[in-house]
C-alpha cells in the first residue's frame, strides 16, 4: 500500500534548521515563508494516483489529439524565430520541445492552481516515501525565489511544485534555467526565450542528438530469450542495437547498429505494441521518468513533423 500521511511527520523547525544549513538564507526568511504554508493533505493523495499511473491505453489520448496538435502547430510557427536560435544552440528538435511544453501546461494554459510554497512544505514534512526529495526541492524553490526577486508566496504550480509553463522542479530551475532574452531574469512563466531555451538546454545535457532517432514502435518481435530479456529490463538496461539484430529484429531505417537501444511495451487501443527507444529517449525519460509521458511527448513530436520520433499510429 502506498503512504498516504494525513499530518506532518517531519516538524517544520526541523526543516526550518535543514534549509539554514543548507544555504545562505537568513533565519527570518525562511521561518517566515515555512510557518506561513498551509498543510494540505490532498496534494498527498494526488501524489499517489498520478496521472501517469494510468493505462498507456488511456493515457496517451489525454495528448494525442487534434487539439493538442492545432495548439502545438501555432506555436510552432509562432515562435519560429526562437526556435531556430535554440537549435543553433543546444541542438534539440523544436518538436520536442513543442510537444513538452503542450504536454506540461498547454504552454501556459494550465500550469496549476496549488501554491507551490504550500505544496513542497506538505510533501517535505508529510510525504514519508519521497519527504527527503522535497526539502530539497524546498530549499531550492526559497533560493530561487530569493534569487530571482519573487515571492514564494506568489508562486502557483503543481500538486507536486513544479511551477511556470515548463514545469521545471525547483532544483531543475537552479540547475537548468536559461534567461534566453538576456534581461537579467529567468522568466519560465511568460517570456518565450526563457522558456524554450531552458526545455533546449536541459535535453542538451542530457546528451539529445538531433542526427538519430528516438523510438520506433513494433507491432511484434522475434522470439527469443534476449527480446524477453531485453522486456523486462526495459530502459534499465541498453543494449547495442547489433545484439537484437543477431537475433532477428530488423533495424529500422535510420538507425545504427553500434548505437545503444532498449525495449519497452505497452497495451494501446490496437493491442500490444512494442518500441524500439535510445538514448535521445532516455534524455526525454529525463524530463519526466514516466514511460508514458516519454512515449506521448514523442509520439507528440511525430505528429509535429520530425520522423525520428517515428511511433505514430
Amino acid at each position: 500500500m502506498p503512504f498516504l500521511a494525513v499530518a506532518e511527520q517531519f516538524t517544520r523547525d526541523d526543516l526550518i534548521t535543514y534549509i539554514l544549513k543548507e544555504t545562505d538564507l537568513s533565519k527570518e526568511y525562511v521561518s517566515q515563508h515555512v510557518n506561513a504554508a498551509k498543510f494540505d493533505a490532498d496534494l498527498i493523495r494526488k501524489m499517489n494516483t498520478p496521472y501517469e499511473a494510468r493505462p498507456y491505453k488511456e493515457y496517451r489520448p489525454l495528448f494525442i489529439n487534434d487539439r493538442l496538435k492545432k495548439k502545438s502547430d501555432a506555436f510552432l510557427k509562432k515562435h519560429a524565430d526562437i526556435f531556430k536560435q535554440a537549435q543553433a544552440k543546444y541542438g534539440v528538435a523544436p518538436e520536442m520541445i513543442t510537444a513538452i511544453l503542450g504536454i506540461e501546461t498547454r504552454f501556459g494554459e494550465n500550469w496549476g492552481r496549488d501554491r507551490v510554497l504550500d505544496a513542497l512544505v506538505t510533501l517535505a514534512t508529510g510525504y514519508e516515501r519521497r519527504a527527503k526529495f522535497f526539502r530539497k526541492e524546498l530549499q531550492a524553490f526559497l533560493v530561487l525565489c530569493k534569487e530571482e526577486g519573487l515571492n514564494p508566496a506568489d508562486i502557483e504550480g503543481s500538486y507536486a511544485g513544479a511551477f511556470g509553463v515548463t514545469q521545471l522542479m525547483p532544483t531543475s530551475f537552479l540547475e537548468y534555467a536559461v534567461d534566453g532574452n538576456h534581461d537579467g531574469k529567468r522568466d519560465v512563466w511568460h517570456t518565450p526565450e526563457d522558456i524554450i531555451f531552458s526545455v533546449a538546454y536541459y535535453f542538451s545535457r542530457y546528451h539529445w542528438d538531433n542526427n538519430k532517432m528516438v523510438a520506433h514502435v513494433f507491432s511484434s518481435l522475434p522470439t527469443h530469450k534476449l527480446i524477453t530479456c531485453a522486456l523486462k529490463d526495459e530502459t534499465r538496461k541498453y543494449r547495442k542495437l547489433s545484439e537484437f539484430e543477431a537475433v532477428g529484429l530488423t533495424k529500422p531505417e535510420g538507425w545504427f547498429s553500434d548505437e545503444e537501444v532498449a525495449l519497452i511495451s505497452r497495451e494501446t487501443a490496437k493491442g500490444k505494441a512494442y518500441f524500439l527507444v535510445n538514448r535521445n529517449f532516455h534524455a526525454v525519460t529525463r524530463w519526466n521518468r514516466s514511460w508514458n509521458y516519454s512515449l506521448a511527448a514523442t509520439e507528440l513530436a511525430y505528429m509535429l513533423g520530425n520522423e525520428k520520433c517515428d511511433i505514430g499510429g
